[in-house]
């Protein structure tokens, strides 16, 4: 009962650390969206490069369901608090995280792809890259109509979808050069 009650607790303890650390990914990406392409942005909620995108797919593809609550929590933190008096950012906050959810399921049943890193080949990570830009403009879109708030396709929808597969690539791209300047650095000197 006690080796049970261990594993149910280092579990939660698992489980909350990894949530705190893709909603700590999350705010600090999106804060470092806001300084470096404040001028490109459509409002508070959308810009043309959006960078934390990039999160979104590689949570759930790590975390799965931690990852995408992480998402909820990171969203909400960093949401736009001239929309503090409504449901509006707690509902954005949810699409967030069950936005990429969603997709990144739906990508693996309907092309097959693998449920883990393991065999993901670039256009795979494109196909993620397309599907969590159009769900999660989608969603927003949904809402955005539902709830009555001003919006239009040309000034949100386009440039939100635009801005999540920009961004996705932009910090594929980069995970890219990293691991292969890692793998290069790590080399043993017998192969350089």
């Amino acid at each position: 009962m006690a080796t049970l009650r261990l594993r149910a607790g280092h579990y939660a303890s698992t489980f909350i650390m990894k949530v705190l650390f893709v909603a700590l990914s999350w705010v600090l990406l999106f804060q470092l969206n806001n300084y470096l392409f404040s001028g490109i942005s459509v409002n508070n909620l959308v810009c043309w490069i959006f960078l934390p995108a990039f999160i979104r797919m590689l949570a759930v593809m790590i975390f799965e369901f931690a990852g995408a609550l992480g998402l909820v929590l990171g969203a909400y933190i960093s949401r736009d608090l001239t929309l503090a008096h409504s449901l509006t950012p707690i509902v954005l906050a949810l699409i967030s995280g069950i936005g990429p959810y969603l997709s990144m399921k739906l990508c693996q049943r309907s092309f097959s792809l693998p449920e883990s890193f393991d065999g993901l080949r670039p256009q795979h990570l494109f196909i993620f890259a397309i599907a969590g830009g159009v769900v999660n403009a989608g969603l927003n879109h949904v809402y955005y109509h539902i709830a009555k708030i001003d919006y239009s396709v040309t000034n949100t929808l386009i440039p939100m979808m635009i801005g999540d597969f920009i961004g996705t690539l932009l910090m594929l791209y980069l995970a890219a050069l990293i691991i292969r300047a890692l793998r290069y650095y790590f080399q043993s000197p017998q192969s350089k």
